[in-house]
């Protein structure tokens, strides 16, 4: 019986998965959360942990956990055409809904004992990036666009990012570590994805350097904002009849004397308006320069805000005292006078999309001419 040799062909199945694409996007991102949740760059604390500390410890920023949750919403805007388009969006609303979820921990556990209040802020922010990695996730289907990536411009700024995480690491800086991981964001979105989903990306990113403390800005911006408000406050009240003097950043009247503090200064209102006109006018405006103009518009809402706060405050104590403006009306004047200013953003924003030329076109347009056979004075009314 002859020997004989059979060869035998084993088919593999071709799946659709690049799997050097996916082994490199696996080892970036193990990287990536090595570097800011696992590698320590300040007092023992990592690069989220630096960042939670300082929104719970830094009023003017207290509104940082929001802003990657704002961000989030913002690429769901893009992604869904403004709002229109017909997909099942469930998925992301679920993971949204998870992060709500998540930031309850925090509201909870402070309702229920006082004690527990810094334990679930810090834990709830510890598993508010899960939440938007989910719902990152939800939204994969949808990063998908049509251009190729490109060969060198998405690496090279991953490199980029990476330098600027190694010079804020060795010179300890956690700011700019921060800074790095927004970087890196571009850098990854470039080299995974293609130019058009880059664009519709781009914004959602930039937005989270809005999260970044800056601290530099108290002293920077804060006590010039401080100076002015009591300078302009103090001219004011003299223009209504009220005898008030500046002394720095004092006021002083015969019946009353209080100091513009630095919550007053507006520094504080700045940075938390700063955010929020950002989003609205990346919604509700089509051109660049009109999102430039609402943008703009953060510091004199800011300033007009707290100079109506603080004038407001010496009008209270004039009428009824210096201990109830102070003690009573103080606390509660910053609740009113905020959506006053949110008002004016979005009057600003209407004015802004108000059809001003077709209104004036309207105006000036000549009258139909008359039928024919219809003389002017047949218009006419008949006398009397």
């Amino acid at each position: 019986m002859g020997n004989s040799s059979a060869s035998a062909s084993v088919g593999v199945f071709s799946l659709p998965i690049d799997w050097r694409k996916g082994a490199l996007c696996f080892a970036m991102v193990g990287l990536a959360v090595y570097a800011y949740w696992g590698q320590r760059v300040e007092h023992e604390l990592t690069c989220w942990q630096w960042l939670i500390v300082h929104w719970s410890r830094i009023s003017n920023y207290s509104h940082g956990p929001l802003i990657p949750l704002i961000a989030s919403v913002l690429l769901w805007w893009n992604l869904s055409e403004h709002g229109h388009g017909q997909e099942d969006w469930g998925p992301y609303w679920r993971a949204m809904g998870g992060a709500g979820a998540v930031l309850m921990i925090w509201f909870v556990g402070s309702s229920i004992n006082k004690d527990w209040e810094e334990a679930a802020y810090f834990w709830s922010l510890m598993l508010l990036p899960l939440t938007i990695a989910w719902q990152v996730w939800a939204l994969r289907d949808h990063l998908v666009g049509r251009d190729e990536p490109p060969a060198m411009a998405g690496p090279a700024v991953v490199a980029v990012a990476m330098a600027i995480y190694y010079l804020g690491v060795k010179a300890v800086q956690p700011r700019v570590v921060v800074v790095s991981g927004i970087v890196l964001l571009y850098g990854l979105a470039l080299t995974f994805r293609g130019r058009d989903v880059f664009r519709r990306v781009f914004f959602p990113i930039t937005f989270l350097f809005l999260m970044v403390p800056m601290n530099f800005l108290d002293n920077l911006v804060g006590f010039p904002l401080r100076m002015f408000v009591a300078r302009i406050s103090a001219m004011a009240l003299n223009g209504m009849g009220i005898a008030a003097v500046q002394r720095g950043s004092a006021i002083i009247s015969p019946l009353f004397s209080f100091d513009v503090a630095d919550p007053c200064s507006g520094i504080r209102s700045l940075m938390a308006l700063t955010t929020v006109t950002a989003a609205y006018g990346y919604v509700t405006q089509r051109a660049l320069w009109k999102r430039w103009i609402l943008f703009l518009c953060a510091m004199p809402l800011a300033v007009l805000g707290n100079l109506a706060r603080v004038i407001s405050i010496a009008l209270v104590a004039q009428v009824y005292g210096q201990k109830t403006a102070t003690e009573v009306y103080h606390e509660w004047s910053g609740f009113i006078l905020f959506p006053v200013a949110l008002a004016v953003m979005v009057l600003i924003g209407l004015l802004l999309n108000f059809p001003f030329r077709r209104l004036f076109q309207n105006w000036l347009k000549p009258p139909p001419p008359p039928p024919e056979g219809v003389l002017d004075d047949d218009r006419l009314p008949p006398a009397a």
